[in-house]
């Protein structure tokens, strides 16, 4: 199969969604020194922006407490500690307000997770908007307006499953409550929802927002190409159904979101290959394929990507310390880079405009997606190839003028330690050796001598390919 690249007439920029930034889970453990290591990683080889957790909001940091004389208090030190961490890293918040603290929850044995957050709405939602509006206030007056509104401040998580045991209606209450309070503070403080599962609501919440007249800078939500409903039974292997289905869902809601409020950005803000927190596929060579087309396709339909999620270091099923454990981490607990951490690895290397592809087939199993630089002297595309289907033979033929001058490619054992591990007969503890050689596994095929021509992809791998103007 023949790939034409072409320069368009007038290049677009690219929107460069993948480099919006990622989630860790949890918000208390970003105090965590292995963790804050994983985040500057993040920004400094993968260029990431953002990062989002849950439970900002939850006891276990103390935002809202009762103490025994009954009285109750605002403390904001931990969320502090947190939010430094993060700035600190190079990143910025993307703030998912969430959980509920348990003094102001309608039911406190309503909770979700390892770490218990609490799902249930307020018992007055009064008192949820002064939690919002002294949260927005000590932050205003500590980070500073002209930092604060470079923040995306988001209302909740996944309202539609049982991170929220409210009705719908009582999720707009809510959202429509933290919006107004958080406006109040200040007027370009960034504000959005739903964050619902499988890319829900959409519709509804706008229409809500419309007919109620309440602010909406932004809309949040998120995916998952599997049939896991969610963390039960989520272990070993899952079902998937096929990157189409992500695709068809991300111009769903692009079609959603145009027809009520043209332009509002749109941001997924969790995607995986699968929704099971132990499940092997986030491990192997394949999931950069899967990434990688996923990636495209958000590119296309949407304004920014937050991966679920930057680490393994991770406890919403309780932590798990094998090097491999099918957690949905970019970087294993060990601090290894998987297959999905070398597919951001290639879409960073991306130029900033736009390239033709010619004859692409029209599945997402399979594809490619390139760039340009600005003044088009270097052309980089990346090709993917899913076990879905098999072995792949293509020809990417440049434009005249342009020479082949290097070849990457996300292979078992190169690129992806999964497998390298396996070899080593899947150690629970690692020697120093074996961890340096699961580094070394973790490195992506560099060909510095390819000249162009036919590239055959496995099924479950990726390529990426540089050519340069010659002068």
């Amino acid at each position: 199969m023949t790939l034409r690249l072409s320069l368009p007439a007038q290049p677009t920029l690219l929107k460069r969604s993948w480099s919006l930034g990622a989630n860790t889970c949890h918000a208390p453990l970003v105090m965590r020194s292995d963790l804050q290591a994983h985040l500057r990683r993040s920004q400094q080889e993968l260029g990431f922006r953002y990062w989002r957790a849950h439970g900002t909001l939850s006891d276990d940091v103390s935002v809202f407490t009762r103490y025994p004389d009954g009285q109750t208090y605002y403390t904001f030190s931990g969320l502090k500690r947190i939010l430094d961490a993060v700035l600190a890293s190079g990143l910025k918040p993307f703030l998912e307000l969430s959980f509920m603290p348990v003094d102001l929850s309608r039911d406190p044995s309503q909770t979700i997770t390892h770490y218990r957050g609490p799902t249930a709405p307020p018992a007055d939602f009064r008192r949820w908007e002064e939690l919002i509006s002294e949260t927005a206030r000590f932050l205003l007056a500590t980070y500073g307006a002209d930092e604060l509104r470079t923040w995306y401040f988001e209302i909740w998580n996944e309202p539609n499953i049982p991170f929220w045991t409210g009705t719908q209606d009582e999720y707009f209450q809510l959202y429509r409550h933290a919006a107004r309070a958080l406006k109040a503070v200040h007027p370009a403080l960034r504000v959005g929802g739903p964050a619902t599962a499988r890319g829900e609501w959409i519709a509804d919440f706008l229409d809500d927002c419309a007919r109620h007249q309440a602010p909406v800078d932004f809309v949040s939500t998120h995916v998952y190409p599997s049939d896991v409903a969610f963390v039960d039974s989520a272990e070993g292997e899952v079902k998937l159904l096929g990157l189409d289905f992500l695709h068809r869902h991300f111009a769903r809601v692009h079609r959603e979101v145009q027809e009520r409020r043209p332009g509002l950005p749109i941001i997924w803000g969790e995607w995986n290959s699968s929704a099971g927190p132990l499940a092997e596929n986030h491990d192997t060579c394949e999931n950069a394929a899967v990434i990688s087309s996923a990636l495209a396709g958000i590119e296309r339909w949407a304004d920014g990507s937050l991966f679920w999620n930057l680490s393994d270091i991770y406890e919403e099923c309780q932590y798990h310390f094998a090097p491999f454990h099918g957690g949905y981490g970019l970087l294993t607990v060990d601090d290894i880079p998987k297959s999905a951490f070398r597919a951001f690895e290639f879409f960073h290397q991306m130029e900033t405009h736009s390239l033709s592809i010619d004859g692409q087939p029209g599945s997402a199993e399979r594809g490619a997606f390139g760039s340009a630089s600005a003044d088009q002297k270097r052309l980089v595309v990346l090709f993917w190839n899913t076990v879905t289907l098999g072995p792949w033979t293509l020809t990417p033929q440049a434009p005249a003028g342009y020479r082949a001058t290097r070849l990457e490619r996300i292979l078992p054992g190169q690129g992806s330690a999964y497998e390298a591990w396996l070899e080593l007969g899947r150690p629970m503890n690692l020697s120093r050796a074996q961890h340096a050689a699961l580094a070394a596994a973790s490195v992506p095929a560099v060909d510095t001598t390819w000249q162009g021509g036919k590239l055959s992809l496995a099924p479950g791998t990726v390529a990426l390919a540089i050519w340069e103007k010659i002068e």
